[in-house]
């Protein structure tokens, strides 16, 4: 309540701030915004570019494991034949359970009693054709 005649007394409260640091209200500044931005970017194309990278390890590990698979399996036929230095060798020959891969078989006398079996799995990557070569020995029986 005001007295009579006598005005209200100002209270000033001195503040602690100067000109040279200005108040905040506890947010970010622009710059510090730009700087998270950033260090997300660069961390989020590093993560994209190891996916990139494995993704090409993973085809490369999923051809080069159907080749051996196929191979082994040419090679395991190739095993059941009692005397493999009477087949003819072959070229172009293809397995539907390995689609986009063929494969050529090379026998030579290698001995007496052995054969030596090269063979050589074909497939394309990328339109580049690629190729892998296993080699065995058959024994005559």
């Amino acid at each position: 309540m005001a007295h009579a005649g006598y005005p209200l007394p100002v209270i000033q409260i001195a503040s602690h701030r100067t000109a040279s640091h200005p108040r905040r209200n506890g947010g970010f500044t622009l710059l510090e915004i730009l700087i998270a931005l950033l260090i997300l970017i660069v961390s989020l194309v590093s993560i994209f570019a190891l996916f990139g990278a494995a993704s090409a390890s993973h085809r490369r590990a999923v051809a080069a494991q159907n080749a051996s698979q196929l191979a082994y399996s040419v090679l395991a036929e190739l095993e059941q034949v009692p005397n493999p230095g009477t087949l003819a060798n072959m070229t172009g020959k293809t397995n539907p359970a390995f689609d986009g891969y063929t494969y050529d078989v090379t026998l030579t006398q290698a001995g007496v009693n052995e054969i030596e079996a090269v063979v050589t799995i074909h497939w394309k990557k990328a339109g580049k054709e690629e190729s892998e070569i296993y080699r065995t020995i058959l024994l005559k029986r």
